[in-house]
């Protein structure tokens, strides 16, 4: 009897701790202070796999997610410096406005609404459940269910075949209608001619014929294939307002050192804790200033952004759509980091997004140096 029961109490005390282990699961997933590291950029696969952020995990941009409150989804790129930059990594952008999560907590489900692709925003959209598996340093999301995937590029492509198809079918109309006209054109003109070759002094009715004479002939043309103009965008149009010095620009994170850079148009509603605000300024400089909501306490967690203005300039190349920043600036100090990139200008509804194509270099002056720990030891 002692065996039976004491078989009980640890059955019920390995479930107690089971059931803890699955509640704690979420909770620790779905933490606002945590940010996880999504294994190999892709999240359109039947497995997700997430591990705990850590610098020193990071490689060559690497893309950094969170699940934040109201059901939000969150996500940066960060990239260690050691490691060079990998063209053939595919960059995973999420459009934020249209994904979501929810959890389900009596199923230990997470479902995940996904917008976004690898070359557009446009690849694919989708909603998903998971089950949560906690792993020794993160999770994995194995899929159990799909109430939909949309591959929007298929969708764009299967548009586009079909519009072709359409003016194709438009085109073969118009051919064959013209060639209609053109026989009954020709057959009406041999008429005349056989009844004016029989009596040449017989007057002969065309007032049907109205349209069918010699000039009408020349007039009809086949037609010919219309040719698509090249469009010609004018970049330098799209980036005045950037590079206009009058303009100020507030620096979304502070973060200037990532891959791409996010500006908004400087408004004062839009201000919170120690904004940077920048510009553009003649002569290839940059101007800033920080400004905060008077409404909000400073806050100490806050990274200030300086920059070396005097090692600072930018150049715009109008005919490429590409700005070159070499930026030297930091945190702690104004001798963090300096580096030499190009970007591509892209317009946005409230501001602009540099997306960075080139690096020309990019150097680390927090990252002690090789031969001086050599000397130290």
């Amino acid at each position: 009897m002692n065996k039976y029961l004491k078989t009980a109490i640890l059955l019920l005390v390995f479930s107690q701790i089971d059931a803890q282990n699955i509640a704690y699961r979420p909770n620790e997933l779905l933490a606002l202070s945590k940010r996880w590291i999504l294994v190999n950029n892709k999240i359109d696969k039947n497995e997700i796999f997430l591990t705990s952020y850590k610098t020193s995990k990071l490689k060559a941009n690497t893309f950094v997610m969170s699940f934040v409150s109201g059901g939000k989804i969150e996500y940066d790129y960060e990239t260690n410096f050691s490691f060079k930059s990998d063209t053939r990594i595919e960059f995973l952008d999420i459009v934020t406005d249209e994904s979501s999560w929810e959890f389900d907590s009596l199923n230990n489900q997470i479902s995940l609404t996904i917008k976004g692709g690898y070359s557009s925003l446009e690849d694919f959209k989708f909603k998903r459940s998971y089950k949560i598996e906690r792993i020794s340093d993160g999770f994995i999301l194995h899929k159990v269910g799909e109430e939909f995937y949309e591959d929007l590029k298929q969708k764009a492509r299967t548009e586009k075949i079909q519009l072709a198809l359409l003016k194709k079918n438009e085109t073969a109309v118009q051919i064959k209608q013209i060639v209609s006209e053109k026989q009954h054109i020709a057959q009406a003109i041999v008429v005349v001619d056989n009844v004016a070759q029989k009596d040449p002094n017989t007057q002969v009715n065309t007032a049907n014929l109205s349209t069918l004479t010699t000039s009408t002939i020349v007039e009809v043309k086949p037609v010919e294939a219309k040719i698509t103009p090249v469009i010609v965008v004018d970049y330098a149009a799209l980036s005045k307002d950037l590079l206009d010095k009058s303009k100020r620009w507030m620096l979304v994170k502070n973060k200037i050192e990532r891959n791409d850079i996010f500006l908004t148009i400087y408004d004062e509603s839009k201000l919170t804790i120690n904004n940077l605000i920048m510009s553009f300024d003649t002569e290839g400089k940059i101007a800033y200033d920080y400004e905060s909501d008077p409404k909000v306490r400073i806050c100490a967690g806050v990274d200030f952004l300086d920059i070396d203005t005097d090692e600072t300039s930018w150049e715009y190349n109008a005919e490429r759509n590409i700005v070159t920043l070499t930026l030297k600036g930091g945190y702690a100090s104004l001798d963090d980091f300096k580096f030499k990139r190009d970007y591509w200008v892209e317009t946005v509804e409230d501001g602009y997004i540099l997306r960075k194509l080139k690096e020309y270099y990019f150097t680390d002056f927090r990252k002690p140096m090789k031969n001086e720990k050599k000397l130290s030891h």
